[in-house]
């Protein structure tokens, strides 16, 4: 008959094969997905070119939200700057870029604050010998209670 003292180190192995299954298997990123709830997009006006100006998107809250990108040329493989500017008061604010038309992968930007309700970082796109590519922008303002977004569209050259 095994002894007490077995059965208290079996608890205990149990115990730490479940945490760490857990930890690899859940991504906190996801914890907190579903802590926020779904992001609510609201999509900015088609007729914004993002090659020749800011463009501005009325969130779900009423709150004005602009996206900027320079250059205006928005060219590939050089760094692009991203501001945006909202009246929300967060730490950071995340874009996230991918194409459209083909994968050409997700790439997350997070914007640092700069100003009260400014918010800017940098980030890359990269090159596809297709050319003509449409991409998404999503910028995420993930608050406490709820998570407020813009999309935004913009074409690039080869």
């Amino acid at each position: 008959m095994p002894s007490p003292r077995f059965f208290k180190f079996l608890a205990v192995e149990i115990l730490a094969v479940v945490l760490i299954a857990a930890y690899v298997l859940i991504d906190a990123k996801d914890v907190y997905q579903w802590w926020v709830g779904e992001t609510n997009f609201v999509s900015a006006d088609p007729a914004c070119d993002l090659h020749k100006s800011a463009c501005d998107v009325t969130l779900s809250d009423g709150s004005l939200l602009r996206l900027d990108i320079e250059p205006k040329s928005i060219p590939l493989m050089k760094p692009l700057h991203f501001k945006v500017t909202t009246p929300n008061d967060l730490p950071t604010i995340e874009i996230k870029l991918f194409a459209t038309n083909m994968n050409m992968g997700l790439h997350t930007i997070n914007l640092t604050k700069t100003a009260t309700g400014i918010f800017e970082g940098e980030g890359m796109l990269p090159t596809c010998i297709m050319g003509n590519m449409i991409w998404q922008t999503n910028v995420i303002l993930n608050q406490n209670k709820h998570s407020l977004g813009a999309v935004f569209s913009f074409k690039t050259d080869k």
